[in-house]
């Protein structure tokens, strides 16, 4: 299919200008000098937004329109139309109202936090219409929607070939098919959900075990920002800043007085983390890192039912891990490596599932293939590259993680990951028995050692286990 005319690249509709959708709405202004239309039920949010926009000498590019006839109007035909909404719901609220108002060529770009299996519901509704329908990934947080985000547009070709200039104007990106877009955003979510809880994690040993104070952990994090593998990397790059920063109120670090309760998940104000997981399991890839991570959000959530449990099971507090002064740097060499480790097995488990799922829906996103292992299909464990890497660093991960059990430490992702390098290149699994369960009680069949079955079918063999 092809647009009758030309796009407008001119200008833009964005609907929903709260944190993100704002933000976006100046990037285009300022960066791709575009002419914005707005349009948000609360009017509070288009205003604060124009608001910004003059004071950013912006204003003459910064339009607020009362309803979706206004803001279509403004727009012409064919017409870009971007939404910032929060995932299900209004989404496809927006979308059914939106629909009387979308001509053929147009292109509504869908930059929320979105399940890919939606938009490509959303995508089959509108491809009849000859509107095609993007899902694009944003990551970057509120700065990086204002300053330049990653974007990662999934769609339809013809509709791609047009808007890349324009969102080469603002971001990076990697242009691919269908809802893939959406899936990589939500891969990406789950594998930085996993690297938070690593270096969380490293927060709470030297917090707790080592009983550094914040400038002392502050410290720690920014050396590892400034050098070695973790270097520049963003999440620890906003470690040091975060531990060091100080109470308005009593001059204390601030972190001692947060909660510990992660609830985004759980409210379902984020569902990225959510569908990572689902994704894993439907496709029968192992993400034990990133999964971990997830259920420590998810019961750091429910302060209320962890005071009912400590109550009746007792509070586990982490004990003090005691380092002279010689032991100490020696130890927070093996976190630095142990983190490092995890972070590594986050990826190799997100590009795993990220390869798999492209591969089912026939999306033809490579990256794993081309970027983590140079033989097509090898998983980057059985690649010297990556697996070297792993062996080099795993005696630290098992020290840590051992020193953190003995003293209580809360270690789900680094200790999950730990099994993960364990079982995955084990060949003598405790899994016969569990085989062997299955053929007792179901008759479930089994292979006998030796014997290929490359293909995982079910097993020939049956016995009647001494009954």
């Amino acid at each position: 299919m092809e647009a009758q005319q030309p796009l407008d690249t001119s200008k833009i509709g964005i609907i929903g200008t709260g944190v993100m959708g704002g933000s976006l709405s100046l990037l285009f202004a300022e960066h791709a000098g575009l002419d914005v239309s707005m349009y948000d039920r609360s009017e509070a949010s288009m205003q604060l937004t124009a608001d910004k926009a003059k004071n950013a000498g912006l204003g003459d590019k910064i339009h607020i329109c009362k309803n979706y006839d206004e803001l279509c109007q403004s727009l012409g035909s064919p017409k870009i139309i971007m939404l910032s909404l929060p995932h299900g719901g209004p989404g496809d609220s927006v979308v059914e109202t939106l629909q009387p108002h979308l001509r053929k060529g147009d292109i509504v770009i869908d930059g929320s936090n979105e399940n890919f299996r939606v938009t490509q519901k959303r995508q089959a509704l509108l491809q009849p219409r000859g509107v095609s329908y993007v899902g694009m990934g944003v990551s970057g947080g509120f700065c990086g929607a204002r300053h330049g985000p990653s974007l990662m547009p999934s769609g339809d070709e013809w509709a791609l070939d047009q808007l890349i200039p324009l969102l080469k104007k603002i971001a990076a990106k990697d242009d691919q098919a269908g809802g893939s877009g959406h899936f990589v955003k939500t891969i990406h979510n789950g594998i930085e959900h996993g690297v938070m809880s690593a270096l969380c994690e490293a927060w709470g040993l030297m917090d707790s075990c080592l009983n550094m104070n914040g400038d002392e952990i502050g410290s720690v994090f920014e050396n590892w920002n400034k050098e070695g593998e973790l270097r520049e990397n963003f999440l620890v790059a906003i470690s040091g800043p975060i531990c060091r920063t100080r109470s308005k109120n009593d001059k204390s670090f601030l972190l001692h007085n947060i909660r510990d309760a992660v609830v985004q998940d759980a409210n379902d104000s984020e569902g990225t983390g959510v569908w990572a997981n689902l994704e894993a399991i439907s496709a029968h890839v192992p993400t034990p890192s990133l999964s971990a991570a997830h259920y420590l959000r998810l019961i750091s959530a429910n302060i209320v039912q962890r005071e009912s449990i400590k109550d009746t099971l007792g509070a586990v507090s982490p004990a003090t891990i005691s380092l002279d002064e010689f032991q100490r740097p020696v130890f927070l060499e093996d976190l630095r490596k142990a983190v490092y480790t995890t972070i590594l097995a986050c990826f190799i488990q997100g590009l795993d599932l990220l390869s798999r799922t492209s591969e089912r829906q026939g999306w033809g996103t490579d990256l794993f293939e081309h970027h983590y292992a140079k033989s097509p299909g090898q998983h980057p464990l059985i690649g010297e590259d990556i697996s070297s890497e792993v062996k080099r660093c795993w005696p630290s991960l098992k020290r840590v993680v051992l020193s953190g059990v003995e003293a209580d430490a809360h270690l789900p992702c680094l200790g999950a990951t730990l099994e993960y390098l364990k079982y995955s290149g084990s060949i003598n699994l405790p899994t016969s028995f569990m085989e062997a369960q299955l053929d007792a009680f179901g008759a479930h069949g089994y292979e006998l050692k030796g014997e290929q079955n490359g293909s995982m079918a079910k097993g020939k063999h049956h016995s009647n286990w001494s009954q």
